[in-house]
């Protein structure tokens, strides 16, 4: 009798976590088919990926699929983004982290912004062209005219960097975005000229304009 309680609650705590999962995922479904948030064209050029448009949870998927394809290679992510969903950025923030060798570049007069900045910020070398442009808020949930938090996207070390063992990095980058209440509901924008030297480190390499990638 023991055993077949114990078997039938392992049976319910999978078929638990089986419906979670299912949820989530057509979450995600429904948010893309619904959201506001225009899919990324994703495109690769041997190790290097070029995303450019909004960052849904397909493009999310798409882009987590090569950095795990790329296993033991170097990989760059080129990035021109508006932003898009918390939740497909943090997925590509991990496996950026995870691999360990990911660059992530802006270039140009490029902007990356929100959930661009945040998978930027986990590069292991982060390069930007001296006009790239910078924007940075708290996650928010838009349906139709109404914006409001994400009550599941605060993340308060989304916009922080791999290579910060002494935290004078994290200070600086808090310092400015508190400036700007950006971590709450105001926002905090700059070329990657400007944050080179508001917050020097965040961006390791900093190019010319129309510098090739």
């Amino acid at each position: 009798m023991k055993t077949r309680l114990i078997t039938a609650g392992s049976v319910m705590r999978l078929g638990v976590v089986l419906l979670v999962g299912l949820g989530v995922a057509l979450a995600d479904h429904v948010a893309d088919a619904v959201g506001g948030v225009r899919d990324a064209a994703v495109g690769a050029r041997g190790g290097d990926l070029f995303v450019s448009g909004g960052l849904t949870h397909r493009a999310g998927r798409e882009i987590v699929a090569f950095i795990d394809s790329h296993r033991g290679e170097p990989v760059r992510l080129v990035l021109d983004s508006p932003g898009g969903y918390a939740g497909a950025a943090d997925s590509v923030r991990d496996a950026v982290l995870e691999h360990g060798s990911v660059g992530t570049i802006v270039a140009g007069y490029n902007t990356c912004a929100s959930a661009c900045t945040a998978i930027f910020a986990a590069g292991g070398t982060r390069m930007a062209g001296e006009n790239a442009r910078f924007v940075f808020h708290a996650p928010r949930v838009v349906l139709g005219p109404l914006s409001f938090p994400d009550p599941f996207g605060d993340d308060p070390t989304r916009y922080a960097v791999p290579d910060d063992d002494d935290g004078r990095i994290t200070a600086a980058l808090e310092a400015f975005l508190d400036r700007a209440d950006a971590l709450d509901q105001g926002e905090a924008g700059a070329t990657a000229r400007e944050l080179t030297r508001i917050v020097p480190g965040w961006i390791t390499d900093l190019m010319p304009s129309d510098a090739a990638i």
